[in-house]
């Protein structure tokens, strides 16, 4: 193991750096403020809270992470498999630690482990253990780990411009996903490798891919459906070719990954039983389309890489150098024809979900292509280019991360320095009856943030929300907007007038699958049909609903607490004017329900 630590020395210092850029932030805001730190953390990354609240319902007890946010349908089996939230759980409840504390040892350990593997993909790619591959290598993790965003030239050109900062952390800071899922792809593909370059291992690597991909199975469809296109992609080029036998070994893989994976399997099928699941499904990302998408990237990659051997295979041609097609070829032309896949499979099968979340995985492949051929193709042919652009991919890699982890720490610090006061609501709240529900008055941002981190920091669960992505009831939603409505107070004779100020949010509780949600113009043969009668149906319905008393509406499902941040609105004075206020702090007021 020193032997390895030495010969690859220039890999662990750079790992030992993006360990440092991903956890620091968070350990460094706690001890920023001091005696002020009140336990809420600094969370700024897509859906950092949300995950933290599916993470806490484990802890709480809910292992199978059937309905996280709400108390209702606990039981009901999950639709997003909860293998990722157990690895930030298990810690917490093995050493009886904070999911705060897993959270900030994952930011340290989780990306720093990616870069290794993102490394030792590409260094098994170039096939070569000199220092040159090793800082090839190097380059490349660094792209995928802390270059990720250079990708998008257009908001790197505003912050280049000073018209825009980042204002959340590199992505791999997001915790269970997309993270876990490259990790466990990465995985994958360095067993494929192996297999593909025939191995003495070839059995344990055969296994071993099944493992990842039975665990890619159960946490991520991101990154299964990637891993699936990738070796599907590859056993097709090794058939034209008529390698059965590494075809065949690669094959092996899926058989006994789905066997590996069958309680998850099971747990599908559970779930297809329930009256609820065909709503349940299109709620959570399920598109029923026919359309492809086409990437940019990939296009320009595979463009790139097309030109790229072209040119190798003419100059050797002419200097009378004998050329073949390798497995290298084989495997970086799978990971882009793989993502190709990955977008368009919809076409035979007629269902994706969310494509867009392809561009995780899709772009740092595309970036490991491009070093291997820059190693491959352009050092070969001209070290002088390759020198310059190993430099600049390493360069403006370091120089992006850090920027945006600074900038993102800096715009954040603020924000989240004013949140600490929360910290004695969310100790009070934990020191009542597990699995309490508390109803925030959602009406400004800062309480629609309350409404969503109490599940993060606490054992309680919301009243309503619009994150209905377990088995339930489509009524759910619509109830869940009712009665947030009413207690902000907005009256019979304003919803009309509402509803047109308030499209968006409307259509996050009223919309039936995420085309309504977020208006998709990719897929033109799936639509929402049902939001738009919803939302000309709400207003009538919302009347009838004010007729109804609105304590007893609320009594429908399990409720303990009713918070309420800054002056309450005239139905919710009415309502809780004979109620107890059990807590105060501030503007903040909670009453017993």
């Amino acid at each position: 193991m020193l032997s390895a630590l030495r010969s690859h020395i220039l890999a662990v210092l750079f790992s030992l750096l993006v360990s440092a850029l991903y956890g620091v932030p968070l350990v460094l805001f706690p001890l920023s403020m001091g005696d002020a730190y009140q336990g809420v953390a600094m969370l700024r990354t897509a859906n950092e809270d949300s995950y933290l609240g599916r993470i806490h319902d484990i802890v709480d007890g809910h292992g199978a992470l059937g309905s996280p946010f709400l108390f209702e349908y606990k039981d009901q089996p999950p639709l997003a498999p909860p293998t990722g939230e157990w690895l930030y759980a298990l810690p917490a409840l093995l050493f009886d630690v904070s999911l705060v504390t897993v959270l900030a040892v994952s930011k340290f350990v989780l990306p720093a482990i990616l870069f290794l593997l993102v490394y030792a993909l590409i260094l098994r790619l170039t096939e070569n253990t000199g220092w040159q591959a090793k800082l090839n290598a190097v380059a490349g993790a660094l792209f995928v780990v802390l270059g990720y965003d250079l990708i998008d030239y257009r908001t790197v050109a505003l912050y280049l411009k000073g018209i825009d900062a980042p204002a959340s952390f590199l992505l791999w800071a997001r915790p269970v996903n997309p993270i876990i899922g490259a990790l466990l792809l990465f995985s994958f593909l360095l067993c494929v490798v192996a297999i593909l370059r025939n191995t003495s291992s070839r059995k344990k690597m055969v296994c071993g891919g099944a493992l990842f991909l039975a665990l890619m199975f159960s946490s991520y469809f991101f990154s299964w459906g990637m891993a699936l296109s990738v070796l599907g992609m590859l056993i097709l080029l090794l058939l034209v070719r008529k390698e059965y036998k590494t075809a065949g070994a690669l094959a092996l893989i899926v058989p006994l990954g789905v066997l590996l994976a069958t309680p998850y399997f099971f747990g599908v099928w559970r779930a297809s039983q329930s009256p609820w699941y065909g709503a349940s499904v299109l709620r959570n990302g399920l598109f029923l389309t026919h359309y492809p998408i086409w990437n940019k990237l990939l296009l320009a990659t595979l463009l790139f890489f097309l030109v790229a051997l072209a040119v190798d295979f003419f100059l050797k041609k002419k200097k009378g150098i004998a050329v073949s097609v390798e497995p290298w070829h084989l495997l970086t032309l799978s990971f882009l024809l793989g993502g190709f896949w990955a977008y368009s499979q919809q076409i035979v099968t007629g269902r994706t979900i969310w494509p867009y979340h392809f561009v995780q995985y899709t772009i740092p492949l595309a970036m490991i292509v491009v070093l291997v051929i820059a190693f491959r193709v352009l050092r070969e042919h001209s070290k002088a280019l390759w020198t310059g652009l190993i430099s600049v991919i390493i360069l403006s890699s370091l120089t992006f991360g850090i920027y945006t982890q600074v900038s993102a720490y800096r715009g954040a610090r603020p924000y989240f320095a004013g949140l600490q006061h929360y910290g004695a609501l969310f100790s009070w709240l934990n020191a009542k009856e597990k699995d309490c529900v508390v109803f925030v008055n959602e009406d400004r941002p800062e309480t629609v943030m309350l409404n969503t981190v109490i599940p993060a920091y606490t054992h309680c669960n919301r009243y309503a929300s619009s994150e209905l992505y377990s088995l339930m009831p489509e009524e759910r939603a619509l109830e869940s907007y009712f009665v947030t409505l009413r207690l902000r107070g907005v009256s019979s004779e304003a919803i009309e007038s509402y509803m047109q100020e308030h499209k968006s949010e409307a259509g996050g509780y009223l919309a039936s699958n995420w085309q309504g949600v977020f208006g998709v113009k990719d897929f033109p043969d799936f639509s929402d049909p049902l939001l738009s009668a919803r939302i000309l149906d709400f207003p009538v319905q919302y009347k009838e609903f004010m007729r109804k008393d609105f304590e007893q509406e609320l009594r429908r499902y399990r409720l303990d607490y009713i918070l309420i941040k800054g002056e309450p609105s005239g139905e919710a004075q009415n309502l809780l004017r004979a109620r107890p206020v059990l807590y105060t702090d501030g503007d903040i007021k909670v009453y017993q329900f």
